[in-house]
This record gives C-alpha cells, structure tokens and sequence, in this order.
C-alpha cells in the first residue's frame, strides 16, 4: 500500500501518524487518575502571584 504513494504522500502520513499518536498519548496520560500538572511555568507564575 505504502509502495503505491509518492514519497512526499508517504512523509506526510508519517509525521501525521506520529502526530496522532502524540495527541492519545497526552490524553491518555493526563486522563490517568495519578497524573500531576508539573508545569514549571505553572511554578513560576504560582510563585510570583504568592509573593504579592
């Protein structure tokens, strides 16, 4: 199936499939009931917004 497609035709549905799996990935893991926003930009703003 693959063989049949131009080589730019099979870059796309490459990068788009990783993407796709990218995408569930994230949702998976931030669905997960232990999951913890660590976000260090998070961080920072909390940080500053307690030191007013």
């Amino acid at each position: 199936m693959l063989e049949s497609l131009d080589p730019f035709q099979q870059l796309l549905l490459g990068v788009s499939s990783v993407g796709v799996l990218m995408i569930v990935l994230v949702i998976f893991l931030t669905s997960s009931p232990n999951f913890e926003n660590t976000d260090r930009l998070k961080k920072i703003l909390d940080f500053f917004e307690k030191k007013d």
